[in-house]
């Protein structure tokens, strides 16, 4: 069945956003391009990998019906993860658009602190998910 599939994508995006982030950390540390190159592939492939835990969490959600219903929004595992989904979507937009992102001191400031706070809610994300699925 179609909501069987949630379970098995959502720890693409979460590996993939991690490894993009680390990626770019790397290419801060050694300033080696091919970390610049592999944190901008990974992060784009982390944004798909989002769109199909996105589309099977709504899914999901048709059966279950948290989305609309769990208040505060920070204790809604689908209104937390699409924001952190967002928020990377951001970064992803702002490091493709100016390419001096990562050569401006504060720029480059901004984006990591952004990126490292953003993974922070992405766990804290999937966190709420595995409460909500019963894992936790």
């Amino acid at each position: 069945m179609m909501y069987d599939l949630h379970p098995l994508v959502i720890h693409f995006p979460i590996a993939l956003f991690s490894a993009a982030i680390l990626f770019d950390l790397l290419f801060l540390i050694f300033n080696n391009n091919d970390f610049y190159v592999g944190g901008w592939w990974t992060m784009l492939f982390a944004l798909v990998a989002s769109a199909a835990a996105i589309a099977t969490g709504i899914i999901d959600d048709t059966l279950i019906g948290h989305l609309g219903s769990v208040y505060p929004l920070w204790l809604n595992h689908g209104l937390v993860q699409l924001f952190s989904c967002i928020l990377f979507l951001t970064l992803f937009l702002w490091r493709t658009k100016d390419k001096s992102i990562f050569y401006d001191n504060l720029k480059k400031r901004v984006y990591t602190a952004t990126a490292l706070i953003g993974i922070v809610i992405l766990y804290y994300g999937g966190h709420l998910g595995a409460e909500l699925a019963g894992r936790v």
